[in-house]
């Protein structure tokens, strides 16, 4: 009976673990912004061969009297045991670069391995020399599983909780099922070591069975976490796409209008030469014309910035560095902030995907912005930092500020508080307009000392 209750505990953690296998592989990890995305197809493998592991072992045990131990059989019954948990060896260690474990930590961390991984090929070498081939077998079954499978089942379990405040601190929900898993992952090496030579009794192997579902329950609960990432994926596209349209349809209709306007601007401009030329030389002839030229120009400058406004270039996503696309923006600046004091607070890891050359445009336009803004104190903060699923950049200058009335009209094309004839008021707007193309926003608040523009986007993790 007990036989009979072995097998079928064999055979139901060997399911689990191939359903670890098959949770994994059957999602498309692909477009995932979540570091640990790359590193899951690692752990699916381990579930894969760890659960032909334990079938296989199964099998050898049902009909080992049908087997001589043979030397070829001992050596494969070895390699089989190691391929088990290589995947896993493999999974841990790329998961020592996902946690925020300090540097010299991590360098510590990865000598002892070394230097274990030495002392254990050494002590292998030697036993291999000094014993028979069943005993050194004994031993290197005994080693593998302890180094392979006990000690970087913890190492990974470590990594994986560690990794759980990372999640929650990016905001893709509570660190729960991460921490789940990898406490599951612990409990399963642990309980596996009571296992040794098919002896032990029938509740080790029960607890064994109940600790696998556990890593397999676990497991499910982190990749809801991929789930909702992916469904927030596609809204964002389908918003994005109704937005596109929106943008696009506007900008045909505003494109026309521009056109229409800047060809009889033109030939307004050339008839204004031509009487310059007839009139006789006269003070006041010269200055009404300058007034006239003055006038073409600034609706010839607006109806360029219509054209800008109108013809938004589709974003080309790519893996932007907000730290470097803000010092790109600083430096177009340069010669505008010789007098400024700039205090630069900047996450130089914070990462996110869009165009940096839109970016930098809009970066540039609100430096500028600020540095006209600033009449008095000359100074200018910049800072950027993350804030659950958003990279936040701040610019926040010590000018007179806004009125709180005129807030929410200021990212409207048109709108300016400049002196009449500086700026045409299509800045703000063109920079909301790119924001939103990224699928983030563009805010303005006053503050105690001037005004603050913060600038929200969707962020990699």
């Amino acid at each position: 009976m007990d036989l009979l209750i072995i097998f079928k505990l064999y055979l139901l953690s060997g399911l689990a673990f191939f359903a670890i296998a098959f949770a994994i592989f059957s999602r498309n990890l692909n477009n995932s912004q979540i570091l640990i995305a790359k590193v899951l197809p690692i752990f699916a493998l381990f579930g894969l061969v760890h659960a032909a592991h334990l079938w296989s072992e199964l099998y050898f045990d049902l009909y080992q009297h049908e087997f001589a131990l043979t030397r070829q059989l001992e050596t494969f019954l070895v390699l089989k045991l190691a391929l088990s948990f290589m995947p896993l060896a493999y999974f841990a260690w790329r998961m020592l670069e996902l946690t925020r474990w300090k540097a010299s930590l991590l360098r510590r961390i990865k000598r002892v391995i070394g230097l274990l991984t030495i002392i254990l090929l050494s002590h292998l070498c030697w036993l291999y020399s000094q014993f028979s081939y069943p005993v050194f077998v004994h031993y290197a079954s005994n080693y593998l599983y302890w180094t392979l499978g006990v000690g970087f089942s913890i190492l990974a379990g470590c990594t994986l909780f560690s990794y759980a405040h990372r999640i929650a601190g990016n905001g893709y929900g509570s660190p729960l099922p991460f921490q789940a898993l990898g406490l599951s992952l612990i409990s399963y090496a642990l309980c596996a070591s009571l296992l040794g030579e098919g002896t032990e009794p029938l509740w080790v192997h029960l607890l064994r069975l109940v600790c696998a579902y556990a890593v397999m329950l676990s497991l499910w609960h982190t990749l809801r976490v991929f789930d909702r990432e992916h469904d927030q994926q596609l809204q964002s596209n389908l918003q994005l796409s109704l937005q596109d349209a929106k943008l696009r349809e506007l900008g045909e209709l505003t494109s026309a209008i521009a056109h229409e306007i800047k060809t009889p601007l033109s030939s307004a401009m050339m008839s204004c030469d031509l009487l310059e030329r007839q009139l006789i030389d006269n003070a006041n002839h010269k200055r009404q014309i300058d007034r006239i030229r003055f006038g073409l120009n600034r609706a010839a400058e607006i109806s360029q910035e219509v054209l800008n406004y109108a013809h938004h270039r589709p974003i080309q996503r790519q893996p932007v560095n907000l730290s470097q696309v803000i010092e790109q923006a600083l430096t177009l600046n340069q010669y505008r902030l010789e007098e400024f004091d700039v205090q630069v607070d900047v996450d130089h890891q914070l990462g996110i995907s869009g165009d940096a050359g839109l970016l930098e445009e809009v970066f540039s336009n609100l430096i500028g912005n600020s540095v006209d803004a600033s009449h008095g104190t000359k100074v200018l903060r910049i800072r950027a930092i993350q804030n659950q699923q958003y990279a936040i950049v701040t610019f926040t200058d010590c000018g007179s500020g806004m009125p709180d009335a005129l807030l929410h009209k200021a990212t409207q094309p048109f709108f300016t508080t400049k002196p009449k004839g500086e700026g045409t008021g299509m800045g703000l707007a063109l920079c909301k307009q790119i924001i939103m193309q990224h699928n983030g926003e563009l805010l303005l608040y006053n503050h105690d000392n001037g005004l603050t523009v913060e600038v929200r986007i969707p962020r990699s993790i």
